[in-house]
């Protein structure tokens, strides 16, 4: 029989009330040489506005996260680490010696609460440690073309419904070609995702969720420090670190209220990407698309993307397959899919097919390029739809032209206009469900119910 022995080596009570404003409150503890165990059991009381979750990190970084933002009344959660096992948020492996501590992660409170933080070390014989290893990036199709997938979505690692094996299998029933499961502040999903990098190019995500915005990051090597509300660690330190693994940094729904970004700080220059339709915020997606507008106009080159926001990958607007983002790429897999995004040739959709690009004489340039040019360019749309829509263009962000373009399933219809090139501008184009406002009968009408597509921007430049 092994022997073991647990001891409490932190109990802390504390009350909080929402005035001065706390982001995080540390708390440090000492796990000696031979534990088998670390637990941390977190509880508070919550009545309307008490948003409390907690991490936990050893003496070399972070190890899990636990949250349940849903949850009302008594709540109570519970994180834990072994050698070769551990909690869902959590990650194993070996367990240190030395300082660890637990963050409390205050993330709003309109209201005042107690907690109390218990963590608890067993010391006895241990499993050898699991070796994690998130290096394997399989090609799944080593052929350049049009891939659809998923950049936002959650498990049960942390506020979604469904654990990670059950979230990708109906990723993979969706028939996305990649997708990216981007649970909030932790990587704990990734040693789950292995069985399936073979079906789908399956990206390395996590989602900041900080006090003033989300952001989803892709494409990383190694955990991003997600806990940007301190001081001497902002959004665009956490992008710079995204940026030095080779990933990505994506804003998502920036008009979402208190969720929505308010990180009035941060440097666009070192935004890679922005959601720009996201399925959940109904018309809030005009307001995040005007953004963008302004965002490009002012130099700024974001690439549009689009996000389901999935907690529940079955039910209503969080249903996987609803929504999705195109990327031309190289090859079907984890690196081909974050080239192609920084590529930019991308478009969002909820079901036809979309191509744009600009040409002056035997010049082309594809979407997120540039064409120089001092005469006349030629904005062409190549479409294929098997619904009626209305194809709206855009110059600089502000109406160019409109037409009606017919259902025809199985056909690539081509649509062109020209237009003098008199400065630098960029075009872009919508597609919209046709309609027609009871109180506004000679108004060309688009809105967040009746967008289908969208494309990223093709740039001309004036010679």
């Amino acid at each position: 029989m092994i022997e073991t022995n647990q001891q409490t080596v932190l109990d802390e009570r504390k009350h909080l009330q929402p005035e001065p404003r706390i982001h995080y409150i540390d708390c440090p503890f000492t796990v000696p040489d031979g534990a088998s165990r670390v637990e941390v059991l977190f509880s508070f009381h919550k009545e309307k506005l008490a948003q409390l979750f907690i991490s936990l990190h050893d003496p070399n970084g972070f190890r899990g996260n636990r949250m349940n933002p849903g949850a009302r009344g008594d709540v109570e959660l519970v994180l834990w680490v072994t050698p070769d096992d551990a909690s869902e948020g959590a990650i194993p492996g070996a367990l240190p010696a030395g300082e660890w501590f637990v963050r409390v992660d205050v993330e709003a409170l309109g209201e005042e609460t107690d907690y109390q933080l218990v963590v608890r070390v067993t010391e006895g014989e241990a499993a050898a440690p699991v070796t994690l290893d998130f290096t394997e990036d399989p090609v799944i199709r080593d052929e350049p073309g049009w891939y659809r997938g998923e950049l936002h979505a959650h498990s049960t690692e942390s506020d979604g419904k469904y654990a990670v094996e059950t979230v990708v299998e109906a990723a993979i029933d969706s028939q996305l070609d990649f997708f990216a499961l981007t649970d909030h502040f932790t990587v704990s999903q990734w040693r789950k995702l292995q069985p399936y990098a073979k079906h789908l190019a399956l990206l390395h995500s996590c989602e900041i969720t900080s006090h003033h915005g989300h952001a989803n990051v892709h494409g990383m090597t190694d955990w991003v420090d997600v806990y940007v509300d301190r001081d001497g660690w902002t959004m665009n330190d956490a992008a710079d670190q995204i940026h030095g693994q080779g990933g990505l940094f994506c804003v998502n729904h920036a008009f979402s209220g208190r969720l929505g970004w308010r990180a009035y700080d941060f440097n666009w220059h070192k935004a890679d990407m922005m959601e720009v339709y996201h399925n959940l915020e109904a018309i809030n997606n005009t307001y995040q698309v005007g953004l963008w507008d302004r965002l490009l106009s002012a130099g700024y080159r974001i690439v549009g993307v689009a996000g389901i926001d999935s907690h529940n990958p079955f039910e209503g607007l969080h249903k996987l397959g609803q929504l999705f983002t195109y990327v031309y790429a190289d090859e079907l897999s984890e690196a081909g899919i974050i080239a192609g995004l920084k590529r930019g040739q991308v478009y969002l959709s909820k079901g036809p097919q979309l191509h744009l690009r600009a040409s002056a004489g035997s010049e082309k340039a594809e979407m997120w390029e540039t064409l120089s040019t001092s005469g006349e360019v030629t904005i062409t749309t190549e479409i294929q739809t098997d619904e009626p829509l209305r194809l709206f263009v855009f110059k600089n962000g502000l109406f160019f032209e409109s037409q009606v373009v017919e259902a025809a399933p199985d056909t690539w219809q081509v649509v062109s206009y020209s237009d003098q090139v008199t400065s630098d501008a960029y075009y872009r184009v919508e597609l919209h469900a046709p309609y027609q406002h009871a109180d506004h009968k000679f108004m060309q009408w688009r809105d967040h119910t009746t967008f289908r597509a969208m494309s990223n921007p093709v740039w001309v430049k004036r010679l």
